[in-house]
């Protein structure tokens, strides 16, 4: 073995008199470092941009959101959730009102999402008080110094609105009292208790937070909730715990998991990954042609000293062996400088802010990247067999020279 790698190693170095196979060996090692480089880096990205966006869809939401099927009010809620919290795998419940209003300030007006929650269990099945940049979320329970209810709102709404921590906005709904006029809007005066920026553009410029009982006080449903934002211990395990709430709070109640709610969005992404892999091994593929063309180059070269090894009684594996290892020494350090290349290229993606994104489009300011031991392994593995069999067939046939026929022309 350590005479054919000797061998295989020395035909790499190639004599002044034939420097087209160190070119070609260049090449070779030059391609396959790009593409492992380059297939590296993308799956990383793609990586992380699944992976900030699963953060912050799970960050502003919870992983299991029950209600009706009607839509129709839940009124027992307390014991409705009750049952849920004793489900094994569910470690807090927190129980909302959701409506559609509309704020308005000295400034401007925008229809919002409204939803009205228990601040000490809100905190404990999403990530909201994280996302606070300003004020605290707290607060929506308490009441401002005037007396009037506080509400939290996003960022890009509090920016559209023209208000800050203090100010005051109108919280209008369409559903009113009936009068001689027709029907008369409700309308209500909240002091902003904070901002919260939650990294998703929708989010942020279109939903509200206010205390539960201000919510039913201002909707006049009484004691009631729309549904429940429930969390787990392991948000991969949502989908079995979410029916194990179904089961046990059956029809009319529906249970369903963070991602089942976004899976059109998570399949898409998913598939686009795996279409940038295939894509990009091609890279890896049109590289592994020239190995095919550097053995080629090197049979034909050293066509006298097979013959010589023939002769001597080198069986036509060693010969084989010889030129496929040439193609895997080849293979091996491509790989090699393109993990090294793609992990480099990796690290200063994630530390530098190298490419602005615009947040309103992809929810991120900056490309995410997320490095995968898998990914490595599997993007090594794919290149090294690429090479290998890229190899075979001109070794194979290095083997079938005929080494009088060889020593006789030379």
């Amino acid at each position: 073995m350590k005479f054919e790698r000797f061998v295989a190693g020395r035909y790499l170095r190639s004599r002044k008199s034939n420097k087209i196979l160190s070119f070609i060996s260049g090449i070779s090692i030059l391609g396959i470092l790009l593409g492992v480089a380059t297939l590296i880096v993308v799956v990383s990205v793609m990586s992380g941009f699944s992976d900030n966006l699963k953060n912050r869809i799970l960050g502003a939401n919870a992983h299991i959101v029950v209600n009706r099927v009607d839509v129709s009010p839940i009124k027992n809620w307390q014991g409705i959730g009750k049952i849920i919290e004793d489900v094994d795998g569910v470690t807090g419940v927190s129980p909302f009102i959701l409506n559609q209003v509309l704020l308005t300030s000295e400034n401007n007006v925008s229809g919002v999402v409204v939803r009205g929650v228990v601040p000490e269990r809100e905190l404990k099945v999403t990530s909201i008080k994280k996302f606070m940049t300003d004020g605290y979320f707290n607060d929506i329970s308490k009441k401002a110094e005037n007396g009037n209810p506080q509400i939290a709102v996003g960022k890009e709404l509090a920016a559209n609105l023209g208000v800050l921590p203090g100010d005051e906005v109108v919280m209008v709904s369409p559903f009113g009292k009936k009068g001689p006029f027709g029907i008369t809007p409700k309308m209500k005066r909240f002091e902003v208790s904070g901002i919260f920026d939650t990294g998703m553009y929708e989010y942020n410029n279109s939903l509200a937070y206010i205390d539960i009982s201000d919510a039913q006080e201002f909707f006049g449903t009484g004691d009631i909730a729309s549904g429940f934002s429930i969390s787990t211990g392991n948000f991969d395990k949502a989908p079995a715990i979410a029916a194990q709430i179904q089961k046990e709070l059956d029809f009319p109640f529906w249970s369903r998991d963070w991602i089942s709610m976004n899976k059109n969005l998570f399949s898409a992404l998913k598939l686009e990954k795996y279409a940038m892999f295939i894509i990009l091994t091609l890279i890896i593929i049109v590289a592994s042609f020239n190995v095919i063309s550097m053995i080629t180059v090197t049979v034909k070269d050293k066509k006298r000293d097979i013959a010589i090894m023939r002769a001597m009684g080198a069986p036509e594996k060693m010969i084989s062996r010889i030129f496929m290892k040439q193609g895997m020494i080849i293979g091996i350090t491509g790989t090699v400088f393109g993990n090294i290349l793609g992990f480099v290229i990796c690290v200063v993606l994630e530390r530098f802010k190298l490419i602005s994104l615009p947040e309103d489009v992809y929810f991120m300011d900056r490309i995410p990247v997320k490095m995968e031991l898998s990914t490595f392994v599997v993007v090594t593995v794919c290149a090294l067999l690429i090479t290998y069999i890229a190899g075979l067939f001109p070794a194979k046939q290095s083997a079938k020279l005929d080494p009088i026929e060889a020593l006789r022309r030379d």
